[in-house]
């Protein structure tokens, strides 16, 4: 069985930065924000103990990092507006938009803007949320790479749904996928359609979602070198389990089955680390172990000495590296 990472490190990559690596910069007080959530219910006072919203807002205006700092205004704005301090709210989703306008990346201005543009929406403030909406739609247009930017139209179409307009959504998905038709890399043409289906998740279009999904797998599956192959089902298994934890893990082990049929054991070692790395990237710790395991057994099988040294100290060192346990 497929072991996961603790639920608050899977919030916490929820909320990083799309398409870059998760930010730990903001330590504990971002992290608690998150957790907290703008969905979940609040009361009108910080009970004993808690920060009073001014004091959160102060706390999270030391943030250097635009990016973190806007999404962590964003939330504390959602929680002053469930918490029926509309003045409050609008004044900290004004600041947090000041950031998100600041935000040099225009793929991580617009995954901001979709982001406080849902704030918005989960206070009822629709007409807000699409005004936002509009400046996430033109930052998404800025983003050069067409994968990233079929990526970002995704993000956006997800505060598309959040504000109830589901019109609107579905065209921003439309205009995803044909940008996606134009990406000639394997890799970055599944992640955008990854991404892509993520965002069918979100806006509870099942059907969708797995028609995009397959569409990655075919692409994935047409791949003659079965090390290459192998390596593109794990990505897509990466971006999967995100959405739907057991079809990822069906993935994984084709990805494994292909990694399996790499001739050379030497080459295969290197196929299962790819395939072992991805596994903990998802948070499949124990499983990414195992193969790890696999792929020792693999490397004491090269019969060239000096290739055989490399290819455990590749595996071994990937072993002190990644992470272990559930």
């Amino acid at each position: 069985m497929y072991l996961h990472e603790p639920i608050e490190e899977r919030i916490l990559n929820r909320a990083s930065i799309m398409l870059r690596p998760c930010v730990l910069l903001a330590g504990t007080f971002f992290l608690g924000l998150l957790l907290i959530g703008c969905n979940r219910p609040t009361t009108p006072a910080p009970a004993g103990g808690e920060l009073s919203f001014q004091e959160q807002i102060a706390q999270a205006q030391q943030e250097t990092d635009v990016e973190l700092r806007a999404k962590a205004l964003t939330e504390i704005g959602c929680k002053q507006g469930k918490a029926q301090d509309s003045a409050g709210a609008e004044s900290t989703l004004a600041l947090a938009r000041k950031d998100c306008d600041s935000i040099d990346d225009a793929a991580a201005r617009a995954d901001a803007l979709a982001f406080l543009a849902e704030a918005h929406a989960a206070t009822d403030d629709r007409s807000a949320a699409r005004r936002i909406i509009d400046a996430a739609l033109e930052s998404a247009g800025k983003v050069e790479s067409l994968d990233a930017r079929a990526a970002a139209l995704a993000r956006v179409a997800e505060a598309q749904s959040a504000a109830k307009d589901a019109d609107a959504a579905a065209a921003t998905l439309q205009s995803a996928e044909k940008l996606v038709e134009k990406v000639e890399e394997l890799s970055r043409k599944t992640a955008a359609l990854c991404a892509i289906a993520k965002a069918y998740q979100k806006i509870d279009n099942a059907g969708q979602r797995d028609r995009v999904l397959g569409v990655a797998m075919k692409l994935a599956n047409s791949v003659e070198d079965p090390r290459k192959r192998s390596l593109a089902l794990a990505e897509i298994a990466v971006k999967q389990s995100e959405i739907d934890e057991q079809a990822a893990a069906k993935t994984f082990d084709l990805a494994l089955e292909s990694a399996a049929k790499v001739e050379s054991p030497y080459t295969r070692v290197f196929a299962q680390c790819d395939v072992a790395e991805r596994l903990s990237e998802a948070g499949y710790r124990t499983k990414a172990h195992e193969t790890l395991a696999l792929a020792e057994k693999t490397a004491e099988k090269v019969p060239e000495r000096d290739m055989q040294t490399q290819a455990l100290q590749k595996v071994r060192a990937m072993t002190d590296r990644l992470p272990k346990g559930g």
